[in-house]
């Protein structure tokens, strides 16, 4: 061991002398330690000015130990020995924590080499021509989790209004999105295969999966199988995208070719893939696709290239890459692909369309650096084709996000969203208002994108949009993202290698997690963006103007329909094909409701649909003067006692008493004292009348 005082310019220099020597060492600058794996099996701790003897030995090895690697931030030490055991200790009680027994390689004569990433919590160990990968897990206890495993992909059914989500362990889990709550769950989808990503039709009755076993699945939401695709030809792939069209389904994912599926040739449970007519047009593998009706696809590939296809003539047209843009000659023009295909290393190879682009080279990615990730067409902008403006919207490799104009095949925007964080993905909603993007590290960043590159420009444009909220959700990658508006309150929904499924709101909405033990009320939550003050009193005029035009979309049978499922949410059960119906209504009816709630100062003003339908607000008129009326001038006049007038006594007849008693006076029957008795009670009555008399008066 060698080290240089600052002050001196001659190197100091120790030497450990071992009896049976050491296979390798490690050294924490921190605890200022040096770990070596000694053959006699034990791990000796050395100080660096201590040579005499170790200042602690770890025992437990029944062989000899022939790795070892600190793990710093822990204060902790793996050891690898040659039965292949791995032990983790604690350095400071010098304890075995952990044992981990290796089940390979098989021989007993092996060169191991260890490497440990202390960032992602990943051992990485190589036994000969052999890769054995060890990754950490989080505590259990400390996050909530949705899922048992790892999630692979989250899709939101405005139908039912629930979360769908899917995880490496071939399940599917139904959630309720106003809640939290679990409807069901679908275990062993694909047998022990990952299910790598998901899709709906499109009218949301039927749910496709795919897996890494090389089939794509449809279910129904009772969890019958109904068709079994046989993407990979009986092989393991990696699907990455299942892309629903009118009459196609195409796969993508593991290959530089599309795989398509043709529904109306669906007449057995066990469907083979069709050709697709466009042939190979990209030089790596396609990872995403997006569609733009009525005809537009568009492909995007590991080594950063978007293809323009046609869906009706299954022709592709046009490259997009951010370094070069070239024109297909034909759909069946293969040659630059057989150049390109003979290796994935660095080459540089000529444009195919020289007279139109001129000589230009270009340099293939085989790094991932502008992978395509995702492809997100912006619906809404129609008249881009006219006005000009980006219209698609990529992402992927280091971490950039970049907006393409189709029609002028032009890159017209590239910003970086999230520095050094590798890969990302994104989703966007169904207006085109807000791009939420999530990285590898577990962070989400939402971003307004509603007024970003509207109109097309020379120069392309390197300023992000508005960046609205940047928080982390979550502690592993993100593995999917979904936007939606249930009841026009926006959502956004991401799912995690960390296990766990979160939604949120678009500002300063609290993170609920699927799974978690206490249920929410979504609705209670929910705060929507504050607008411009001087735009309140326009807003308000559109919204009063707007009440006649957007309720003629609806039908008072339609109301009647809507309003009993509304009702009856809380108990909605999946019933055969006539609920579909209902369902296309539904949609329709929240499309409306969505155009006609707006944001005022935190709340949302909810048109009822009742009789006043076109109340217009004007400025009222002054009131002229009124005078007083004379009660109120002279209320003693109107309001003074009355003397009270004096009525004729009418006589009242004798009670039966009285009779009675006269009649027995004369024959003397009734005895003096009861006489006088009753005389007084008489008096007493009488007194006690002319008192009430007055208290009513």
């Amino acid at each position: 061991l060698a080290w240089r005082e600052k002050s001196k310019k001659h190197l100091h220099m120790t030497s450990f002398n071992i009896a049976q020597g050491i296979h390798a060492f490690d050294y924490h600058a921190r605890l200022n330690l040096i770990a070596t794996a000694g053959i006699n099996n034990k791990v000796c701790l050395w100080n660096p000015y201590v040579v005499s003897k170790p200042v602690g030995v770890l025992w437990g090895h029944s062989a000899s130990v022939i790795a070892v690697q600190f793990f710093v931030e822990r204060k902790q030490l793996f050891s690898f020995s040659k039965d292949k055991v791995l032990r983790l200790w604690d350095i400071q009680h010098q304890l075995s924590i952990q044992r981990i027994a290796c089940s390979f390689p098989e021989s007993q004569d092996f060169r191991c080499l260890f490497h440990f990433d202390e960032a992602h919590g990943r051992l990485f160990i190589s036994f000969n021509n052999r890769l054995a990968l060890l990754a950490m897990k989080s505590d259990a206890s400390k996050r909530v989790k949705s899922h048992e495993k790892a999630v692979t992909c989250v899709l939101y059914n405005s139908i039912l209004k629930q979360v769908i989500s899917s995880d490496t362990g071939s399940t599917v889990s139904f959630w309720m999105i106003d809640t939290g709550q679990k409807i069901k769950q679908f275990t062993g989808c694909h047998g022990n295969a990952e299910i790598s990503t998901m899709a709906l039709d499109a009218n949301e009755t039927r749910l496709l999966t795919g897996s890494t076993d090389g089939t794509v699945k449809i279910w129904d939401f009772n969890g019958y199988c109904h068709h079994t695709l046989n993407v990979g030809q009986d092989g393991a792939v990696d699907i990455s995208q299942i892309l629903i069209l009118k009459k196609t389904i195409l796969v993508t994912g593991w290959e530089r070719a599309i795989t398509v599926f043709r529904p109306q040739n669906f007449n057995q449970f066990f469907i083979q893939p069709e050709e697709w007519k466009g042939g190979i047009q990209h030089h790596h593998d396609i990872l995403c696709a997006a569609f733009l009706p009525p005809q537009t696809v568009v492909t995007g590939s590991y080594d950063g290239e978007i293809v323009l296809w046609n869906s009706s003539t299954e022709s592709a047209h046009h490259v997009l890459h951010p370094d070069y843009q070239r024109l297909l000659k034909s759909k069946l023009d293969t040659k630059p692909q057989k150049l390109l295909s003979a290796g994935r290393s660095h080459s540089t190879h000529p444009v195919a369309d020289q007279s139109t682009m001129g000589v230009r080279n270009f340099e293939i990615d085989t790094e991932g650096k502008n992978a395509v990730m995702r492809l997100c067409f912006l619906k809404v902008r129609k008249n881009t084709a006219v006005t000009g403006g980006a219209n698609l919207v990529s992402c992927g490799g280091s971490g950039y996000v970049r907006f393409w104009d189709i029609y002028k095949k032009q890159l017209l925007a590239e910003f970086l969203a999230h520095s050094g964080a590798g890969t990302i993905i994104m989703s966007t909603d169904k207006m085109n208002r807000y791009l939420t993007t999530g990285d590898l590290d577990g962070w989400l960043k939402i971003w307004n994108i509603e007024e970003y590159c509207l109109n097309s420009s020379k120069n392309k444009i390197t300023k992000a949009p508005t960046l609205i909220r940047s928080f982390q959700p979550h502690e592993d990658r993100i593995s999917s993202l979904e936007m939606c508006e249930p009841g026009g309150q926006l959502l956004i929904i991401s799912s995690s290698a960390d296990c766990s499924i979160c939604v949120t709101g678009v500002c300063n909405a609290p993170v609920w997690i699927f799974g978690q033990a206490k249920h929410w009320h979504i609705e209670n939550y929910l705060f929507l963006p504050k607008r411009d003050t001087n735009l309140v009193e326009n807003d308000i005029q559109k919204e009063i103007s707007l009440f006649s035009k957007e309720e003629s979309c609806l039908d008072p049978t339609e109301h009647s329909l809507l309003n009993k499922k509304n009702k009856d949410d809380s108990t909605y059960n999946v019933r055969p094909s006539e609920d579909i119906n209902l369902g296309i209504k539904y949609k329709e009816r929240s499309t409306c409701m969505k155009e006609t709630q707006k944001p005022y100062y935190g709340e949302v003003i909810k048109k009822s649909f009742s009789a006043f339908r076109s109340l217009s607000i004007g400025v009222l008129e002054e009131l002229p003067e009124v005078n007083k009326p004379a009660f109120l001038l002279d209320p003693e006049k109107y309001f003074r006692e009355e003397p009270e007038e004096e009525r004729p006594q009418i006589p009242e007849a004798p009670s039966l008493f009285e009779t009675l008693k006269a009649v027995f006076d004369e024959k003397n029957l009734f005895p003096k004292e009861i006489l006088d008795h009753e005389r007084k009670a008489k008096q007493l009555c009488q007194e006690k009348s002319c008192e009430v008399k007055k208290n009513k008066k």
